[in-house]
């Protein structure tokens, strides 16, 4: 369980290191998916060693903007920091190394493909000031099949297993989610659509878009079908 004295900085720190764990799996299923489709595998054993990040990074600059990858470098680099700060059992040790060592394989590999400056130290628990945005725009398209052929598939398998361990430690106590998260939450599950939830409660469609991703993000989901197994497996609908 979370240890009680956290601060509420500790805590959110948490919640970064949670969500990007669900990227991670997110991006290891993606390519694993394109493996089964056909597309043939690629040079670099693991996904999570450096030479795969230097491979990938021109992959992703392809399809997202420059400041949207700064703000992905300083997402997981808390992430990795919040991680290193984590007490973790003996079984989840390997687990661990495999996705701190991808989030700082990527932190790197990104510094270096941007020439990221150094910054002013950071106040220890404060969110990247872009967070939320990382957390609430649509990315645009990835080319998974170009990462898939920089990797195995075997590789990617063991990533998602273990970014799922790492989330998962993660994540023993229950989000906190306002009503009306909980309200969108159960109307997704009963299968509405988002513009009629939107509708409903009297957000625009956007709004609701941006609703949903911060639920993900309390969550430590990637997407919607991540998200809506964790509200119903841990109960957070219980009382609805």
């Amino acid at each position: 369980m979370t240890d009680v004295s956290l601060t509420a900085a500790d805590v959110r720190l948490r919640s970064l290191a949670r969500l990007a764990c669900g990227r991670i799996a997110g991006s290891a299923r993606a390519v694993l998916e394109a493996h089964e489709l056909g597309v043939a595998e690629g040079p670099h054993e693991f996904p999570w060693d450096p030479r795969f990040h230097r491979d990938a990074v021109p992959v992703y600059a392809a399809a997202l903007p420059h400041s949207y990858q700064l703000r992905v470098e300083e997402f997981f680099r808390l992430s990795s920091e919040a991680m290193a700060n984590e007490t973790i059992p003996g079984r989840l040790s390997e687990d661990w190394t495999i996705v701190k060592t991808y989030m700082d394989s990527l932190v790197s590999a990104l510094a270096a493909y941007y020439v990221i400056p150094q910054t002013e130290p950071q106040e220890a628990g404060v969110a990247p000031s872009g967070e939320t945005d990382v957390g609430e725009l649509i990315p645009m398209v990835v080319r998974f099949d170009l990462l898939a052929q920089l990797t195995t598939s075997q590789g990617a398998r063991r990533l998602e297993r273990a970014a799922v361990s790492a989330r998962d430690h993660m994540a023993d106590s229950p989000p906190e989610l306002d009503d009306v998260e909980l309200q969108i939450l159960t109307r997704l599950i009963a299968g509405a659509a988002i513009v009629d939830i939107a509708a409903e409660l009297g957000f625009s469609e956007r709004s609701m878009y941006r609703s949903i991703a911060r639920i993900w993000n309390k969550l430590g989901v990637s997407g919607r079908k991540e998200g809506l197994r964790r509200a119903v497996e841990g109960g957070l609908l219980g009382d609805c």
